[in-house]
């Protein structure tokens, strides 16, 4: 405060400016304030409000469980559509499974005739080999028994001519010894 100068008083004095001030400051208080009652919310607002944010809040749940119902929906709706792809996937597979085993039955029919057929051709064409070789071992053997027999039969008359020959030799000898025994008994007695 002002100090008392030549003996004025302070009271009596007149402070416009001050007083402006203090006019704009009380002004700003009396918004402050009706802002502030304005913003305070009484009984029946917080009632509203909270009635309000309930129903917001029924509101927002009923729309999440409507979500989830037709997201559960969609999932039904999809495990359903799945679950026929894939009953006809195993359908269309098992009808595919049987016609490969049928052709592969077919096949393997087919290469057992084919494999029998060739098992039959060879087994004759062996034995009609077999028996070619047969004939030829047969014939070779006739024609190899007629050699031995001729062979035989020549080395028999050659044998015979031998003994014929060791015959007259032996007789030839024996008359000579005959004849010296005789010569030697005729003519030592």
């Amino acid at each position: 405060m002002p100090a008392n100068i030549e003996g004025t008083q302070v009271e009596n004095m007149p402070h416009r400016a001050y007083d402006e001030s203090i006019e704009v400051r009380l002004a700003a208080l009396e918004t402050e304030v009706a802002v502030m009652q304005n913003n305070f919310a009484t009984r029946d607002d917080l009632q509203a409000l909270r009635a309000e944010m309930h129903a917001g809040f029924d509101r927002v749940t009923a729309a999440f469980n409507d979500h989830k119902l037709e997201v559960y929906a969609a999932i039904g709706k999809l495990r359903e559509e799945v679950g026929t792809a894939l009953s006809n996937q195993r359908i269309d597979f098992n009808a595919a499974l049987g016609q490969l085993h049928e052709e592969f039955s077919v096949a393997l029919i087919k290469q057992r005739e084919e494999l029998s057929a060739a098992l039959s051709k060879q087994r004759d064409e062996f034995n009609a080999a077999l028996s070619k070789q047969r004939d030829e071992f047969n014939a070779a053997l006739s024609k190899q028994r007629d050699e031995f027999n001729a062979s035989f039969a020549k080395q028999e008359i050659e044998l015979h001519k031998i003994l014929q020959s060791l015959a007259w030799k032996i007789y030839g000898f024996a008359s000579l010894l005959a004849t010296g025994a005789y010569f030697i008994a005729r003519y030592v007695h």
